[in-house]
């Protein structure tokens, strides 16, 4: 039997909302034991990082639009229940300065694999939690940062690799706890970050509210 300890007293009985339509921000979640629900996101999953002056300040407004747009949803539309806390994330690979997102063709994610191939990068997660308050809501977050070198992967494996489909719905083109675990030769930071959710920062920031 599992010990069983105290985690969610403080927000027990309210509304908890996930807008991710991430099957691994999911599944941490629900390890972490909390009681949610799923509200994908309509806000635009990539913003333009031209505007932003540092990908820490792209990754976090790019979690704060797609929290505030399902807080307002969940809010007006009658068929959603209005929430009490929303949790908005976004994860990024950012290797020499230059933000890697989703890849959206088997080429990009051949080039996303070939830039990270025996090279050092940097995975970023925003959180953004929408409290409901009297009036509108507050609002707190974090971004948390991972350094993640891989070894020199040879170009029949990248091939390999991207035909497998597994880059597709992921930041950098890869999955650490898929295959791409293969590539990882050591990671400094919190592993469930290069996942998509940091628990333990997660976790400290729910303890607060």
């Amino acid at each position: 039997m599992g010990l069983e300890l105290p985690l969610w007293d403080n927000i027990k009985g309210k509304r908890l909302v996930l807008a991710s339509a991430s099957p691994r921000r999911k599944e941490i979640m629900e390890d972490m034991g909390l009681a949610f629900d799923v509200v994908t996101t309509l806000a635009p999953d990539e913003n333009n990082p031209a505007n932003y002056k540092t990908s820490e300040e792209y990754v976090a407004d790019t979690a704060l639009m797609k929290a505030i747009e399902v807080f307002g949803r969940c809010k007006t539309e009658t068929s959603l229940e209005e929430a009490d806390i929303v949790i908005g994330a976004d994860t990024v690979v950012v290797i020499q300065g230059k933000i890697l997102e989703k890849p959206r063709s088997e080429q990009e994610a051949l080039d996303m694999i070939g830039q990270l191939s025996g090279q050092t990068h940097t995975v970023l997660t925003a959180v953004q939690i929408l409290k409901k308050e009297k009036e509108g809501y507050s609002q707190s977050g974090f971004v948390e940062n991972t350094s993640v070198t891989f070894s020199i992967i040879d170009k029949v494996v990248q091939e390999a690799y991207v035909r497998s489909g597994e880059p597709f719905d992921k930041a950098g083109g890869y999955g650490i706890q898929g295959s791409a675990s293969l590539f990882v030769e050591s990671i400094n930071g919190d592993y469930w970050n290069v996942v998509g959710l940091p628990k333990n920062h997660l976790y400290r920031k729910l303890k607060l509210l």
